[in-house]
């Protein structure tokens, strides 16, 4: 009789274990910082409160038609970075980590003038036809935010993530170089996730 309790014994504590290790490790959503900016987040647990974190966004894809002249305009951008939670408690945490940050920009037109941002907040036109210019910014970002847990497998967030860049314009007889550095109101996210 107390082989056969040792062994029940055994198998349930084995069983518990086996089961209980099945925790979420990954997570999807969606991230916003204003009405018109959505992107991806996918995040993957690395250890316990550790976490890889991928972001894609798409900033603009556009056609302008102004005067009989076009403009064509591709943005896209992304994050990957690592992140670290601290619980507060069981519903609260605090997430900070940091973020390395590409972005390329592609603009053309084939008649008239182009605007493109000169890397410290302006912008400088460049007239002529045929124009055709690539921007490119490659930055770090040191992200620090709150984070509520709605249920075991949904949440939601908001960070800011203040950033340092630097920032490149080729194309069409321009060459211009930056440095950002940017802590605004459009480096604040709200983001919705789902684990599984």
């Amino acid at each position: 009789m107390k082989r056969v309790f040792l062994t029940c014994a055994a198998l349930f504590v084995s069983l518990s274990a086996a089961f209980s290790q099945d925790v979420p490790t990954r997570e999807i959503g969606l991230r916003t910082n204003g009405f018109n900016d959505l992107g991806f987040v996918y995040k993957k647990q690395k250890s316990e409160n550790v976490y890889k974190r991928y972001r894609l966004a798409f900033g603009n894809l556009g056609l302008g038609i102004v005067n009989g002249s076009s403009l064509v305009n591709l943005s896209v951008g992304g994050a990957i970075g690592k992140e670290k939670r601290k619980s507060i408690n069981d519903r609260f945490q605090v997430v900070y980590g940091t973020e390395f940050i590409p972005r390329l920009t592609v603009s053309h037109s084939p008649g008239g003038n182009v605007s493109v941002d000169d890397g410290t907040f302006g912008k400088i036109t460049i007239t002529g036809s045929g124009n055709l210019l690539l921007n490119t910014s490659l930055g770090i970002g040191f992200m620090i935010g709150a984070q509520y847990n709605i249920s075991p497998k949904w949440y939601v967030s908001a960070e800011v993530v203040p950033t340092v860049s630097l920032n490149g314009t080729f194309g069409s007889g321009v060459t211009i170089y930056g440095l950002n550095a940017a802590f605004t109101s459009s480096n604040v996210g709200l983001t919705g996730m789902y684990r599984f």
